[in-house]
């Protein structure tokens, strides 16, 4: 690949830019599509706690790449809109408290799981299935390659 001087020039500011952009639109259609139902980020802990039962929110700030502060702002809305419950750990547990869906919170998660299809649907007008899997596919090595040089020192 070819050493670029300036930063705009290269790949990390690329994927930088074009992730923001995406989430913005991805907001932007929560917004107009759900409105006061749930934002995106909540829709995106919701299905996260779908994904993984009985979470806490130490590992959903992990596994979403948020700060914690901001993982905890989106579980109480969702709290308050009665999507999750909390599960509290039994006495002389050591365990975090960790939560699940509730009843409404699996119905605005099933309500909402088609659009996921639309979105790639519309990409799918632009890149074929091959290449939306080998993109995805490169995402996620790009990931794992970020997650083991998070230890690395990056002094010159």
């Amino acid at each position: 690949m070819e050493k670029t001087r300036h930063y705009v020039n290269n790949l990390t500011f690329q994927l930088d830019v074009t992730s923001r952009m995406i989430y913005n639109l991805i907001e932007n259609y929560f917004k107009d599509e759900f409105k006061n139902k749930v934002t995106l980020d909540e829709y995106i802990v919701l299905d996260t706690i779908a994904c993984y039962p009985h979470v806490d929110n130490n590992l959903l700030a992990k596994v979403l790449v948020k700060p914690r502060q901001s993982v905890d702002k989106v579980l109480a809305s969702l709290r308050r809109k009665r999507l999750i419950n909390e599960v509290r750990p039994r006495n002389n547990e050591i365990r975090l408290t960790s939560f699940e869906l509730t009843l409404s919170g699996e119905k605005i998660l099933n309500e909402i799981l088609p659009h996921n299809d639309i979105m790639v649907t519309v990409m799918a007008k632009f890149m074929t299935e091959s290449e939306l899997t080998s993109f995805t596919k490169t995402l996620l090595k790009m990931r794992n390659i970020v997650i083991s040089l998070s230890n690395i020192d990056y002094k010159p």
